[in-house]
């Protein structure tokens, strides 16, 4: 009887461990490695559309880290911004890979639309008024066009070390021992 629920055990963590790996491209809760700090993860929460903001003469300029805080209500520190090439295919991004690279989409500055840091100063006047000379804006209907320049929005969640977590797994495997060897 003791090898059989050793059997199952062994099983269901084999099991977990190739669906973690699973191709899946970005899954609304999953956890991400960031790009720039190892060790960091973020729980993937949704995205926005550089285009679907307001309409530019009445905008008012956000960077990518400010749009996304007021798209998913949150303080702008506990998010972080990804950003990909329109071409780019999620299908060969597995749960747990390096893809949040704190860049966001941008449009303004003469015409141009291009993937700059998350956390740039997007009104330059500092007057609140998205000026297409000037100005920056991670969330504003100008240029773009919908759907294909797509900002992905993360949230910090603490993940506890290796360490932390090979020591509770051997805890644990204690005392199933423990408990086996009494009856």
């Amino acid at each position: 009887m003791n090898s059989k629920i050793i059997n199952v055990v062994l099983i269901c963590l084999f099991s977990l461990c190739i669906a973690g790996k699973a191709n899946a491209g970005l899954i609304v809760g999953e956890l991400y490695e960031d790009t720039e700090e190892s060790g960091l993860f973020w729980e993937y929460v949704g995205s926005f559309d550089l285009a679907s903001g307001s309409p530019f003469r009445t905008a008012t300029p956000y960077n990518g880290l400010e749009a996304a805080a007021l798209n998913f209500e949150g303080d702008i520190s506990q998010f972080a911004i990804a950003a990909y090439a329109v071409d780019f295919s999620f299908n060969s991004i597995t749960i747990g890979d390096e893809i949040v690279n704190h860049s966001a989409w941008y449009d303004g500055n003469v015409g141009s639309i291009s993937i700059l840091k998350e956390d740039i100063k997007a009104d330059v006047n500092d007057n609140g008024t998205y000026d297409i000379k000037s100005d920056l804006s991670a969330w504003v209907r100008d240029r773009a066009l919908l759907g294909d320049h797509i900002n992905y929005v993360f949230k910090a969640v603490s993940v506890p070390e290796p360490s932390t977590l090979a020591i509770f797994m051997l805890a644990l495997a204690g005392l199933t021992t423990r408990h086996l060897k009494k009856k």
